[in-house]
């Protein structure tokens, strides 16, 4: 489809000659569709890979519910999606655009092998093998604080504002 086509406004499904009412899901789908014609893909691969971002350092226990929200396994499917993207954006849409990503994915990836580490050594000093268990203890004091933890676009380090990035914004 193409950004200049509506989405539809009425149900193919009434009778000839008569308009019906769209319920509320009917609305929410027409809304969706107009939503995906009209918006960039750039846009919206670039809000992925903030929220890739994001739930890689969650993920690896950097986020408010640290111990709740350890997972590896998910951290490091984030972390290779987020570096996939990269690499899509660095090829079709310049460096430049790749360039905000590239530092905090290489970030996310050492921290997430020290977890690895670290993890390892504790199943095996437990005796155990079975699971990810809690994150392991940080050597850096304050690592857990989600305030310091979580990268977004435009955070205070990289001269922006912080908080939550929306394309365009």
């Amino acid at each position: 489809m193409s950004e200049d086509q509506e989405a539809p406004q009425e149900p193919q499904d009434a009778p000839e000659g008569e308009q019906r009412e769209l319920t509320p899901e009917e609305m929410a789908a027409a809304e969706m569709l107009r939503r995906l014609m009209t918006t960039p893909v750039q846009d919206v691969v670039m809000q992925t890979m903030a929220t890739f971002t994001d739930m890689a350092a969650i993920r690896m226990g950097l986020g408010p519910r640290a111990e709740e929200d350890f997972d590896l396994p998910q951290a490091g499917l984030a972390i290779e999606s987020l570096r996939a993207l990269l690499a899509v954006t660095n090829a079709v849409m310049g460096p430049e655009a790749a360039k905000p990503f590239a530092e905090p994915l290489s970030q996310l990836q050492m921290a997430f092998a020290e977890l690895v580490e670290a993890t390892k050594a504790a199943r095996e000093g437990e005796g155990g093998e079975d699971g990810e268990g809690a994150p392991p203890k940080r050597a850096t004091p304050g690592a857990a604080d989600a305030a310091d933890a979580l990268w977004t676009p435009g955070a205070p380090e990289a001269g922006g504002g912080g908080g939550l990035w929306t394309p365009g914004s």
